[in-house]
């Protein structure tokens, strides 16, 4: 697997890795992965809301690359990344990417999976670095698109435009009443999150390519969207294993609804 470890894998090489937990306080406090610090995706991996920029806009990455410091996180770090199951590991995933990490991966199946398979958890916190450098990240800025980026692709078609919600939410069939958008983005294409996952992690490698057969081959370039830049994550992330790399719509429909007369399609579409 490119950007997974199972739990027998972190557990044979845990010493290389800088282990990051995302269910937030509450869990992490019940019970982690021994050495695993904390982060919270509302806290560390949001900014405020505001009137655009979605449920869950980008944070403030001074905040964030301090407190990655205080783990001991620098630019050449190995990183394992997990969730319960996967749900919120995504979008960390992808925020360390986007800060220029280039040695991350994820926990197959989650502690969930690790405590299944019998591993060890503890409720003691790990204790920060005492004396930590700064992180100096690097934002990728072509590993991100605006609401004028998507709209502008999706007139004009020079992007594939994935929708990563469920196929009710995408086709309109189910009133969507957390964001307000029945239907989609006009021109794009539906890949539900969970249809790339099991209980165990990413699905083989030939069961992905027939997952994503309808795009493995085009030649333009991708950007992903869901309700709140959250499972989008979890589409890309399954697209990546198997070597197609996509653009996140930050915002996606939570930010998409919060402009005037914003375009919105409803049915199933296909490639064009």
């Amino acid at each position: 697997m490119k950007h997974f470890i199972t739990p027998a894998e972190l557990v044979k090489e845990q010493a290389k890795y800088i282990i990051l937990d995302i269910r937030g306080q509450k869990a992490y406090g019940a019970a982690h992965i021994p050495n695993a610090y904390v982060l919270d995706v509302t806290i560390d991996l949001s900014g405020p809301v505001k009137k655009h920029g979605g449920r869950h806009p980008l944070p403030d990455f001074n905040v964030l690359a301090d407190k990655l410091a205080s783990f001991g996180i620098t630019k050449d770090s190995h990183i394992v990344v997990y969730d319960s199951w996967l749900f919120l590991a995504g979008r960390l995933w992808w925020t360390l990417r986007y800060m220029g990490l280039s040695h991350v991966k994820v926990l197959a199946g989650g502690i969930e999976r690790w405590i299944h398979e019998g591993q060890p958890v503890t409720n003691i916190p790990t204790p920060l670095q005492t004396t930590t450098a700064s992180f100096n990240y690097h934002l990728q800025d072509h590993m991100v698109m605006t609401h004028d980026h998507v709209l502008e692709s999706s007139q004009t078609r020079s992007h594939i435009i994935i929708d990563a919600r469920t196929p009710e939410r995408y086709t309109g069939t189910d009133i969507d009443t957390m964001d307000g958008m029945t239907g989609h983005i006009p021109t794009a294409i539906n890949h539900f999150w969970a249809d790339g996952f099991d209980a165990n992690g990413p699905l083989p490698q030939e069961q992905l390519k027939d997952v994503f057969k309808n795009i493995l081959s085009v030649t333009k370039p991708i950007v992903t969207y869901c309700g709140s830049g959250i499972t989008a994550c979890l589409t890309m992330l399954a697209m990546a294993e198997i070597g197609i790399e996509s653009a996140l719509y930050v915002g996606s429909s939570s930010d998409w609804v919060t402009y005037p007369n914003a375009p919105i399609a409803t049915g199933i579409e296909s490639i064009k």
